[in-house]
């Protein structure tokens, strides 16, 4: 084999393009190594026999910032120096590393002296050529104190909703089965939490409905809408029935995936069951008047010569329906109260209660770094569940009584319910009102905005009309109430037929006031509701 070598000028020549290519490639590490955001430290091993001699004979600007130590007070110190650092598992570890050549991962290690910041550091160490070891670290003392926050705050939480004992709130995946079981609902339901957890909810529906594909429904709704409600019939472990209102909302990540379902469920058995009685009372007194009636009709043609029997009867009648509409009177006054009362208690309980969550939350997304994204994606999807209870909590209060209403007035109530209802159902409402401010007193507005609501829920459970239009007008000594829709109407003498209790109700609500109320509607023409009421004494000008 001929070997030839390079002499004189072109040697020369090779030898300097070589140790210039290697301080330009020298130089670019270094730029690098200055660069990264990782702390950096190059040891050096002086004698192979004592771990303490590793030297730092270089770090770079990141390590410095995450130790909180300067440069000139980490180059050039020995192990030797750093007593407490000798005492750690770090020393021995690196030795091993140096001895066997071979990266290691040394997990984290909590530190921090007189001169290293205290903190939790995930530590890296690698073999460098010769008598070298390269050392990367990265301070997660944020981090670590970020999730044992975040740890904290869903333990709250979770608390929170174990706690509550009025509702059964629990969750579930995607195809309906149960994953989360809170003390309410095994209160309510009767399953201790490892009975029911991975059944489908369908297990509380009666089997005609589930026959019926009614759960199935329910989650279609809530997935295509964000929520559903629903009362009905419920059925326990024991076999035995309760009437529930469920609200059911859908659980969307940040990327708007479905993950699930939250439930809750309130036992209405009580409330169901005098609204059922009432209204089977208030059909036996309108059949009992109806009696009274055809008997004293009779009465009148076979007896004329007896009017003073027939005074008395009729007076007996007058007092009977006086008595009927004060006890009337008295049960929509007691349902006001308690639906406020209850809607206070949610709002102001559970509602502060939610609201501490989301501020912990958005405390710590504030303090996560963007790198810290699996942490970030944890807040958001704590924060959307706690939004999820924030709205759901929002929305029955509203329900039950809006603040609105006592707080702003008729008009500002009457202005939310007509977006709310436009909302909800995709109808065109509008309503308008009188130039001049309008002041009226509780029982009016009251009655006023539930007969507004009453024949908002008509609308969208009867008219399939487009557009609602409403107008509050104020006459001298009356005030008129208007609402009108443009849907399929109704022929009233079929209404009449059925004694439609919505607008008994409203009827009722109108002579507590002794004012007036009328319904006119023309088949595929829409249908028109007025109220008139008098103005108190108060308000008239003198």
């Amino acid at each position: 084999m001929t070997t030839h070598r390079t002499s004189g000028p072109a040697a020369h020549a090779t030898k300097s393009a070589l140790a210039q290519q290697r301080e330009t490639t020298l130089s670019l590490y270094q730029e690098i190594l200055r660069g990264l955001p990782v702390g950096i430290i190059v040891l050096q091993l002086e004698n192979p026999n004592d771990v303490s001699t590793f030297r730092i004979a270089d770090v770079n600007p990141a390590a410095a910032l995450l130790t909180g130590a300067a440069l000139e007070d980490l180059r050039g110190r020995t192990l030797a120096e750093f007593p407490k650092l000798l005492k750690t598992r770090f020393p021995r570890r690196c030795f091993e590393a140096f001895a066997s050549r071979e990266s290691r991962n040394l997990g984290e290690i909590s530190y921090g002296d007189e001169r290293i910041r205290e903190g939790i550091y995930s530590v890296q160490v690698f073999p460098l050529p010769g008598h070298f070891m390269g050392v990367a670290f990265e301070n997660i003392t944020d981090r670590r104190h970020a999730e044992q926050a975040l740890r904290e705050s869903e333990e709250r939480f979770r608390l929170l909703v174990q706690g509550v004992q009025e509702y059964a709130i629990f969750n579930l995946d995607p195809l309906g089965n149960v994953v989360s079981w809170n003390n309410g609902a095994e209160r309510l339901k009767g399953y201790r939490a490892e009975e029911i957890l991975g059944r489908h909810f369908s297990t509380f529906y009666p089997a005609e409905e589930v026959t019926n594909g009614r759960p199935k429904e329910i989650l279609e709704e809530a997935a295509q809408r964000g929520q559903s409600e629903d009362e009905g019939w419920r059925i326990r472990k024991d076999g035995s029935r309760f009437w529930a209102n469920v609200v059911v909302t859908a659980l969307r990540n940040a990327k708007g995936s479905l993950r699930g379902f939250a439930k809750v469920t309130r036992d209405m058995t009580a409330r169901h069951s005098k609204e059922e009685a009432l209204a089977k009372t208030t059909e036996l007194l309108e059949l009992r008047v109806e009696q009274r009636t055809a008997v004293l009709g009779r009465v009148n043609q076979e007896l004329r010569t007896e009017i003073a029997e027939r005074a008395r009867a009729e007076e007996q009648l007058r007092a009977s329906l006086d008595q009927l509409r004060a006890l009337a009177a008295r049960l929509q006054s007691v349902r006001e109260e308690e639906r406020t009362s209850i809607a206070r208690e949610i709002h102001d309980e559970l509602g502060q209660a939610c609201t501490a969550i989301k501020m912990d939350l958005a405390l710590i997304g504030r303090k996560a770094t963007r790198r810290q994204t699996r942490l970030l994606a944890k807040v958001d999807s704590a924060t959307q569940l706690v939004d999820g209870m924030i709205v759901t909590l929002r929305r029955i209060a509203s329900d039950l009584r809006p603040r609105t209403l006592d707080d702003l007035g008729l008009t500002a109530a009457l202005e939310w319910q007509a977006q709310e209802f436009e909302s909800r159902t995709g109808i065109r409402c509008r309503i308008t009102f009188p130039e001049e401010p309008l002041v009226l007193d509780a029982e009016r507005s009251t009655a006023i905005f539930r007969i507004f609501q009453e024949s908002l829920t008509n609308v969208a459970r009867h008219a399939h009309a487009a557009r609602v239009e409403a107008r509050l007008e104020r006459a001298v000594t009356d005030l008129f109430f208007q609402v009108r829709d443009d849907g399929m109407g109704f022929d009233p003498e079929e209404v009449r037929t059925r004694k439609s209790l919505g607008l008994v109700g409203m009827q009722e609500r109108a002579l507590l006031l002794d004012g007036e109320f009328k319904v006119e509607g023309v088949p595929g023409a829409g249908t028109t509701l007025t109220l008139r009421i008098p103005l108190p004494p108060s308000t008239l000008p003198k």
